[in-house]
């Protein structure tokens, strides 16, 4: 008998009969004699409806407002738990639903982007051995304070790989709208290839460079944990999709095995004569605010960081007080920025596939303000409006597949 978490994307239940579609998928992992939690998110579009809500009543600019916003946007997947667990019963299966406080999943106290400290897990065991499956509300926790906190955008695929890790499951299946993790964005490369197998630290790469089929963090943890996780479509369930795990690598044979973009980044550019590099690039990753790159343009007096751009109204609130207390002299954002990654073991150090790139990109009249290299990884940073035309380009020079 294994212990599968099973996660389900806003697409996933985004109505009633998809919810009721739900059900045989989670029959078949029974019908394995596999015990089964499972994690849901909201509804698709409900997290933005309470977002738009909370931005009209609310400025959101102190803790105690920031509190409040997670509460709101807590009671998504509060909805969809309870819905998945009626259709459950429904179909004479023993299931409940359990809220992040029931637990309980104890985070900090950074509202809106909390971490999970820790997680109590007798509840869970508890109703597996009464062979009950418990439906937990992703993307929610609660601190010691006692107040609902949410884990930030693909906090429900965080939830998951907690839980996983918590409950030393077997694996960690994401279902979602894609058959897997293919080598390219499919709406930009029509004839992109699906993935059967990828090693953890590529997929982390991956999601980290803008691939949504998984959340950064969730990718974190089960390469952490070492806990194996398919991606899986909701509505192909008898698709294989693609595992993530550990594999045997070349680390050094410079092929390139994926290529992806991100677009939801923001560029800040400060000027400070009273504050240090350091002292400001601290300022920013408080609450979790996390810089993707950071340099110091001119004379200690100026700075640019990029983040990203869900952390652009408390980064505002910040930089404004900042100003306001004539600690720095100015600040600007800039959204027009993307990034292009690609990955692959061991091509930092062939030289001259980043030579062929940038020649590549000087051809086609690309401007790559910055590059960023690690061992799986090439960032190019350049101008949103040309990242699809990079991507396609880039993907037709090496034939990826």
């Amino acid at each position: 008998m294994a212990l599968i978490i099973q996660k389900f994307g806003g697409t996933s239940v985004a109505n009633i009969d998809r919810i009721k579609k739900i059900v045989p998928i989670i029959k078949t992992e029974i019908a394995k004699n596999n015990q089964v939690i499972v994690v849901v998110s909201a509804m698709a579009g409900v997290t933005n409806q309470l977002v738009t809500l909370c931005n009209e009543v609310s400025s959101l600019n102190n803790i105690s407002q920031f509190a409040e916003y997670d509460v709101a946007l807590s009671s998504g997947e509060i909805v969809t738990a309870s819905l998945l667990a009626l259709a459950l019963q429904e179909e004479d299966i023993k299931a409940r639903s359990f809220l992040a406080w029931q637990l309980p999943m104890l985070t900090d106290n950074n509202h809106s982007k909390a971490l999970v400290e820790s997680i109590t897990t007798d509840l869970l065991e508890k109703y597996l051995q009464l062979n009950t499956i418990p439906i937990i509300a992703g993307f929610q926790g609660i601190n010691k304070s006692n107040r609902l906190t949410t884990l930030g955008r693909g906090g429900s695929d965080t939830t998951a790989a907690l839980i996983a890790a918590a409950m030393k499951a077997d694996r960690c299946d994401i279902y979602t709208d894609v058959e897997g993790i293919f080598t390219a964005d499919p709406r930009i490369i029509p004839n992109a290839k699906k993935i059967k197998e990828i090693d953890f630290l590529e997929m982390l790469e991956l999601a980290s460079s803008g691939a949504k089929v998984l959340h950064p963090r969730a990718g974190e943890l089960v390469m952490r944990y070492k806990i194996d996780m398919r991606v899986l479509s909701t509505f192909s369930p008898d698709t294989e999709g693609t595992l993530i795990t550990s594999k045997d690598k070349n680390m050094e044979n410079g092929i390139i095995n994926s290529i992806t973009s991100n677009k939801n980044l923001l560029k800040i550019s400060v000027k400070s004569m009273s504050l240090s590099f350091l002292q400001v690039a601290h300022m920013i990753t408080q609450n979790n605010n996390h810089i993707e790159f950071m340099q110091e343009i001119k004379n200690n007096e100026e700075y640019s960081f990029i983040t990203n751009l869900t952390d652009k109204n408390n980064l505002q609130a910040l930089l404004t007080n900042l100003k306001d207390d004539k600690q720095i002299q100015d600040f600007t954002f800039d959204t027009e920025i993307a990034t292009i990654s690609l990955i692959g073991y061991g091509i930092k150090n062939d030289c001259k596939l980043l030579e062929t790139i940038l020649s590549k990109l000087t051809n086609d009249n690309i401007n790559v303000h910055m590059i960023q290299l690690s061992e799986v990884k090439i960032t190019l940073f350049i101008n949103d409006q040309d990242a699809e035309k990079t991507i396609f380009n880039l993907y037709n020079l090496f034939k990826i597949s």
